[in-house]
């Protein structure tokens, strides 16, 4: 019976979006948030926690999301993966703070611990993941990758008011400071200061952000 409210509300968001390419744009983004509130009901008790007035989206992929925190005020966009993968024996803790909104086709894998703060800003196709199959190590590289264990080098933390551009790639080990902008493309293989510009492959800082006092 709840599958079948979800459907039919489903449909009328659909509906109303069809009927907003002849009619005013907000009847269609009327549409728009209504199949959000459905796709949020169907999927929000999955989670560890999921916070008020947070909305996900249509086409999400969710794998082990009880391990999951989503704060309040969260958005997470369509097509969005969010998946927690914990090596044997340990467990995953992926928590994304107040405010978060996740651009479309992000992607956050977390076998260890991810945290993503307060108010961040992300673009399309972000990739954040503190993990690998395996470690580098010879006696794995006659395995099939899929078939080596998975294996975080350590957490990502990503500080209050970072801003992420389009195909960013932020990976494992590495803490990224309060306000900083990473620009689009960039790789993110260590540490980034806090109010700092970064850019590159791997990314490196092109300027600091300066505040009047």
């Amino acid at each position: 019976m709840r599958n079948f409210i979800f459907s039919c509300v489903a449909m009328l968001g659909t509906l109303l979006g069809l009927m907003g390419r002849l009619w005013p744009a907000r009847l269609q983004y009327l549409g728009y948030l209504l199949r959000r509130h459905v796709v949020t009901a169907r999927h929000k008790h999955r989670f560890r926690s999921f916070g008020e007035h947070s909305l996900l989206a249509q086409g999400l992929t969710l794998l082990a999301p009880h391990h999951i925190s989503i704060g309040c005020r969260v958005s997470v966009m369509r097509h969005c993966v969010l998946e927690t993968c914990a090596p044997e024996g340990m467990e995953s803790n992926l928590i994304i703070a107040d405010g978060v909104s996740l651009g479309e086709y992000s992607h956050v894998t977390c076998a260890r611990r991810i945290e993503i703060g307060e108010g961040v800003l992300t673009g399309r196709f972000v990739l954040i993941t503190d993990n690998g199959h395996g470690a580098s190590l010879p006696e794995e590289s006659e395995r099939p990758p899929l078939l080596r264990p998975v294996h975080s080098p350590g957490p990502v933390i990503i500080g209050r008011h970072v801003w992420i551009g389009d195909k960013v790639t932020i990976l494992p080990n590495v803490r990224i400071g309060e306000g900083a902008i990473l620009a689009a493309n960039a790789v993110i293989t260590k540490d980034v200061p806090p109010f700092s510009i970064v850019a590159g492959c791997p990314a490196k800082v092109v300027k600091y952000i300066q505040h009047e006092h």
